[in-house]
């Protein structure tokens, strides 16, 4: 592999000079990645880099999967993005807030009758996109030594046992166990949360999760390469780093009767990460699609909680930021103001308003987390500001 490593470059707009880079500092961004890469902490890495709406730097390096004979990761190679699914959730949820359909303090249980209990009647649309609803938070949040396996697990296996499955069973499964806090009380990270939200846009749009994040998002704003499903004939193009991955992508699971996976199913690129992020900084519309309003836009990515703790992961912050579907906890050189989501370890959309900058990223790794790799070039990129 360090035989054969290769940096591969993608069309720009412009110079990192011209925009108020230095370039020589940006530089480091590459002897970074290809130190990782030939340490064998990462497979690869692609990054894509923008300021007022100009891209300056999209470029790859490292291979596209796993095996030996691997073909190199290039610019617009198509990645799981995981758990950036949400992203494109809380901006569907935020599209119907705007149509009038939903209000973000709504109760789960007025659409969801399994919602319905003195448990979870408390439960808001609010609570779901904060992660703050008390319900299941992802496997090895709270830093378990033996890991629960996650519910879609759970729901798959119990319905491959029944002869009989409704719907709606995966609810009841998801709301089976005990919860972790009262809502509002504790910032918990649930993956499960966001699946309940993609249910609620299927029932309130009248159309599956999928259909409409394809017709109200992916179509208007061109994002071509964007899939929660890889058509046949980008599979070659599509990376991976392990053979679950490599399965999951060649032969897709039946989820029939299983909710959508709006909170990690989706498989994108770094320039369609980059068009929501621009257009969402650009405040909502994108070439003469309108995708969402300004002032929704203000108030989806500004910070909606106060004085909640997060102990996930390790954490022991007393009041943990979060907006309605983006992550406001930096604590680095990014401006104020900063709104990000990461994917499983691998991927990332990063954009700041203050310095009018996005940056996206695949590292992908069989590693679940390479810090290196995550943090270390944040610290590169915004320290090559002038």
């Amino acid at each position: 592999m360090v035989a054969t490593l290769s940096i591969h470059d993608a069309r720009t707009d412009n110079t990192p000079q011209n925009l108020g880079f230095d370039p020589q500092r940006l530089q480091y961004l590459d002897e970074h990645f290809k130190g990782l890469i030939e340490g064998e902490k990462i497979q690869g890495a692609s990054y894509l880099i923008s300021r007022d709406g100009q891209i300056i730097v999209h470029r790859s390096l490292g291979k596209l999967t796993y095996h030996e004979d691997s073909p190199d990761l290039m610019p617009d190679s198509i990645r799981k993005v995981y758990s950036i699914t949400k992203a494109f959730t809380a901006v569907a949820i935020a599209q119907l807030v705007e149509e009038g359909k939903l209000f973000y303090q709504q109760s789960v249980s007025s659409l969801i009758k399994e919602f319905d209990t003195d448990m979870h009647r408390g439960i808001t649309i609010w609570h779901l996109l904060t992660h703050t609803s008390g319900l299941m938070a992802d496997p090895g949040c709270q830093t378990e030594p033996y890991e629960l396996p996650f519910y879609q697990w759970q729901a798959s296996k119990k319905k491959e046992s029944q002869s009989h499955w409704e719907d709606s069973d995966w609810i009841k499964i998801l709301l089976g166990g005990r919860m972790y806090c009262k809502p509002g009380e504790q910032w918990n990270y649930c993956t499960a949360g966001y699946v309940i939200l993609g249910e609620l846009i299927a029932r309130v749009a009248g159309m599956p999760y999928e259909q409409f994040l394809q017709e109200k998002i992916l179509g208007p704003l061109g994002l071509d390469r964007s899939f929660m499903t890889v058509p046949e004939e980008l599979k070659a193009e599509t990376c991976f780093v392990h053979p679950w991955g490599e399965k999951e992508l060649l032969n897709p699971w039946d989820s029939s009767g299983l909710p959508a996976q709006a909170g990690s199913g989706l498989y994108s690129t770094l320039q369609d990460l980059w068009t929501l992020g621009q257009t969402l900084l650009d405040g909502g519309s994108r070439n003469g699609v309108h995708l969402l309003g300004r002032r929704t836009i203000q108030n989806m990515v500004s910070n909606q909680l106060h004085n909640i703790p997060s102990t996930c992961w390790g954490d022991k912050v007393k009041h943990y930021p979060m907006s309605l579907g983006f992550n406001l906890n930096h604590n680095d050189i990014c401006s104020p103001g900063t709104f990000s989501h990461e994917g499983h370890g691998h991927s990332g959309l990063y954009v700041d308003p203050t310095e009018r900058l996005v940056y996206t990223f695949f590292v992908p790794s069989l590693a679940g987390w390479v810090p290196e790799a995550i943090i270390n070039p944040r610290a590169i990129i915004w320290s090559a500001l002038i």
